[in-house]
């Protein structure tokens, strides 16, 4: 399948480029992007299908040295490639792939129980081995090494597109060294794979017979390898990844190359404190305090919002306590010893480490300080809106939201013209206030929310659906509203019609994002919306009838409990309809969300079987909840 694929999904042409795309480099190849593409141009311009080519996602697909693709199944189909046995891969049944059998990966996808490629993480705990070297292995049936020994030589062969095990001896000891030189710059560095696919375009009789395992081959010729990449020996694999990891954040993160190494720096500084801190109780600060103290104007690049904001998504995006006391102990020190101007940066940091540390009011006022050391430091200005929404100060919010360079392009600015109090330009601020409550009307409603909206639940909810954006929770949101919305980008997800559909709801609740917005935001939170809160919690969804809709309301059948309830704001849904929703009650009523409507009763049938199981799983019920390609619908 290729990207093209996935954007036009079902499309007949598409699936017609990719099939013909593969016959072409199979018959021709190997072949560079623009002879690739000016083979198929009967399906469209060149220049338009060398930009689907270029993202060809196809296992049968490599990339060699000199910028041309091959078919892998045409260069290697019939050879083997030995590698020498450890006493752990016998004891597992699983092999390091690296380096030796990295040219025939391609052909692991261990259909019917046979040789498969996988993630050495995920090998190692299903077999219950230690940690392999390598980052992929091949994970061969349990029980094939029982007679080997460590040391042992042995052999996987290419046979009919699969891989196959074999017991072998050494036959031939290739010199690749000549070949190897005439491939390498002076201090160049290919990837091994790529690099053992040109040496057999060049010479096809390599590997036909079982030789010694590649490494062995490599070091005889001067070469050695690390990560999957091959260089001569004595090459700095540590100083070539730092480059790469440098320019990639640059280009992700449209940053500076000294805003990207400050970045780089950073994260692999608190890397390696937390590496310290696993394997040793020590003092976070102390030691934050002496490495910030040693180069104290070393990071002063991450002033700029773009570079500190790359920090935090580059190193702690995802929540976890040691990681976030180490961001707080070197952000703290760089905010006091660290030059004035990367200030802001340092409390937005710190910031963002004592809020996820469950200490919301030490945040805020870091994020004050980060606009005492600059005023428009946006990603501050944004935290304390979203803080100022949560205490129910619209106005407020939306006079930070104000000061950011398109921040009303932002969701917290849509939701907020919900709540924005309304203005009453007939009274005077010494009138009696049009509530009815006796008080002036500027003691009571000025510039305040009705208390009625405050009190319906609709903003608390949409509080915690903001809550659910922090980067610690995106993937788990994102990746379940993909199963509603395919093909979307990730910037296409988190917008405002995320609050559509169930994907965000089943994310906050029974993804347990609900008890950490609870949990963390209970003090900016009026009392009555913590007990309201509170009592969501444990509220389930539920399938339901519309049985009526009116101007006073909406009632709906619970087809679990077959109770009658009214939701007083309006419901997607014409009467006879069934919908899959939550619903949560409020002091002004009850209120339904995440609602979707079914598209059959046998789809809502699945629905409630899911939802009746102990352990909820939370993308079935999204997959269900949408209905799908996997289920046909039926009339009701």
């Amino acid at each position: 399948m290729t990207d093209f694929d996935d954007e036009t999904a079902g499309s007949d042409a598409a699936g017609s480029i990719a099939s013909a795309a593969l016959a072409v480099l199979r018959e021709q190849g190997p072949l560079s992007l623009e002879e690739w593409a000016t083979h198929l141009e009967e399906y469209g311009a060149a220049t338009e299908l060398a930009d689907v080519l270029e993202y060809l996602s196809e296992p049968m697909l490599g990339y060699l040295p000199n910028g041309k693709y091959v078919a892998l199944d045409t260069v290697l189909e019939g050879l083997v490639f030995t590698h020498r046995l450890s006493e752990l891969e016998i004891a597992s049944d699983i092999l390091d792939a690296s380096p030796d059998l990295e040219p025939i990966l391609a052909f692991g996808d261990g259909e019917d129980g046979a040789i498969r490629v996988a993630l050495a993480e995920e090998a190692a705990v299903e077999r219950g081995a230690a940690p392999f070297r390598s980052r992929r292995v091949v994970v061969l049936p349990a029980g094939t090494l029982g007679e080997c020994a460590d040391g042992d030589l042995i052999g996987l062969a290419v046979e009919d597109g699969r891989l196959a095990f074999r017991l072998v001896e050494i036959e031939d000891e290739p010199d690749l060294a000549p070949a190897l030189g005439e491939l390498f710059e002076e201090d160049g560095v290919e990837a091994l794979d790529s690099v053992c696919w040109q040496l057999l375009l060049e010479d096809p009789s390599l590997f036909t017979v079982p030789v010694a395992p590649l490494g062995e081959i490599f070091e005889a010729a001067g070469y050695e390898h690390e990560r999957e990449l091959l260089a001569r020996r004595g090459f700095d694999f540590d100083a070539y990844d730092l480059q790469i990891r440098t320019a990639l954040v640059a280009s992700t993160y449209d940053l500076t190359h000294d805003e990207a190494v400050a970045a780089v720096a950073f994260v692999d500084l608190a890397d390696r404190g937390y590496t310290d801190a696993v394997i040793a109780d020590f003092d976070i600060v102390d030691w934050a305090r002496r490495h910030v103290s040693a180069a104290p104007d070393f990071f002063v690049s991450l002033a700029d919002p773009g570079a500190a904001v790359a920090v935090f998504d580059l190193g702690f995006r995802n929540q976890d306590p040691v990681t976030d006391a180490i961001l707080e102990a070197l952000a703290s020190e760089l905010a006091e010893r660290g030059p004035r101007s990367v200030r802001a940066a340092a409390h937005w940091l710190a910031g963002k480490a004592v809020d996820r540390l469950g200490r919301v009011l030490e945040a805020e006022a870091h994020y004050e300080k980060a606009l005492l050391a600059e005023s428009g430091w946006g990603p501050a200005l944004f935290e304390l809106a979203q803080f100022a929404s949560d205490r129910g100060d619209a106005t407020r919010a939306l006079s930070l939201l104000g000061r950011i360079d398109g921040g009303s392009e932002e969701n917290l600015y849509a939701v907020l013209q919900d709540f924005v109090p309304a203005d009453h330009p007939e009274l005077g601020r010494n009138d009696k206030c049009w509530c009815g409550s006796g008080r002036k009307y500027k003691v009571c409603h000025l510039g305040k929310a009705d208390e009625s909206v405050k009190a319906d639940g609709r903003w608390l909810y949409k509080k915690a659906c903001l809550f659910a954006f922090a980067s610690e929770f995106v993937d788990v949101v994102t990746g379940l509203d993909d199963l509603e919305n395919a093909n979307l980008s990730e910037d296409e997800l988190i917008a405002a019609t995320i609050f559509d559909g169930s994907a965000l709801d089943v994310a906050l609740f029974e993804g347990g994002i609900f008890a950490d917005f609870l949990a963390r935001r209970s003090e900016l939170l009026r009392e009555a919306e913590v007990v309201t809160a509170a009592q969501w919690l444990g509220v389930r969804r539920s399938v339901y009838e519309v049985i009526e809709t009116s101007d006073t309301g909406v009632v709906l059948l619970d087809r679990v409990s077959e109770e009658t309830v009214t939701v007083v704001h309006p419901v997607e849904g014409k009467p006879g309809d069934l919908i899959s929703a939550r619903l949560l009650t409020a002091p002004t009523g009850a209120l339904a969300v995440g609602v979707v409507v079914m598209s059959s009763e046998s789809q809502a049938a699945r629905v409630l079987e899911v939802l009746a199981s102990e352990e909820l799983d939370a993308e079935e019920l999204v997959r269900e909840s949408r209905g799908g390609a996997d289920h046909s619908t039926d009339d009701r």
